[in-house]
């Protein structure tokens, strides 16, 4: 069959042109019924990390609930993952992030410059979006292309994107990439964003992670679920060999 137009972009084309790429719909129904429930728990049960006017924090949720540990190996997300960070991909953080009606937006930055300076899509960011979230609804934004040179704000990019996602939608922005969270309109709802983060295996985890040590998770983890964790590398993979 003849192909019309261009070629679409694998994952890694896309972030190494623009920074980012885009999931639409990648978590099932079912699965995302698991983490409304589990997230509804987490809320009554316990304590956030902080609580501000703006924004609520619970760091290392895998930890609380299968249904939040079962996203960290999810065969849509790790082809992504794979493809940008490589076979040798573990887990930096996770956490969810609940922005809530504000005076404006959140402003434009990058995360973790120590890294984005030297390998801008070597810190992968994946923000997972458990409902609709409209352009007034608390939005994620980035800008296309300013992975390209760290030392340009947003003042040189014409073209900023607000995300507007469905429930299962995934957004994945590496260090470099320019982001914030939109506004937030009174008359929306709470938006939950679960976040995780992955780096090769060669970089170091940050103390504040806990789940290489977190005896629920590794009591019945797969290789590939310790390798994720921080714990061995799998079966097949290695640092001296490439494997892609």
């Amino acid at each position: 069959m003849t192909t019309i137009g261009q070629p679409r972009l694998t994952h890694l084309e896309h972030a190494d042109r623009y920074g980012y790429y885009v999931q639409r719909g990648l978590i099932s129904a079912e699965h995302l019924a698991r983490i409304r429930e589990a997230f509804a728990r987490l809320q009554r049960d316990v304590k956030p990390e902080w609580d501000k006017p703006f924004q609520t924090y619970y760091p290392n949720v895998i930890e609380f609930d299968d249904a939040f540990a079962d996203l960290i190996d999810h065969p849509g997300i790790l082809e992504g993952v794979f493809q940008v960070v490589g076979q040798e991909a573990q887990i930096y953080s996770n956490e969810i992030l609940v922005s809530k009606p504000n005076q404006g937006t959140m402003a434009w930055h990058r995360d973790k410059m120590s890294i984005g300076r030297h390998c801008p899509n070597q810190f992968l960011k994946l923000a997972i979006f458990l409902d609709h979230v409209a352009v007034d609804g608390g939005p994620t934004g980035v800008i296309p292309e300013s992975h390209l040179d760290i030392y340009k704000g947003e003042e040189f990019y014409h073209h900023k994107i607000d995300f507007t996602a469905g429930p299962g939608d995934v957004l994945a922005f590496g260090a470099a990439t320019l982001h914030r969270a939109g506004f937030h309109s009174p008359n929306r709802p709470n938006r939950p964003v679960i976040f995780l983060t992955y780096v090769p295996w060669w970089m170091k985890q940050p103390d504040y992670y806990t789940g290489r040590t977190c005896e629920k998770l590794l009591k019945s983890a797969s290789p590939l679920r310790r390798q994720l964790l921080g714990v061995q590398l799998r079966p097949g993979v290695s640092l001296d060999l490439h494997t892609a």
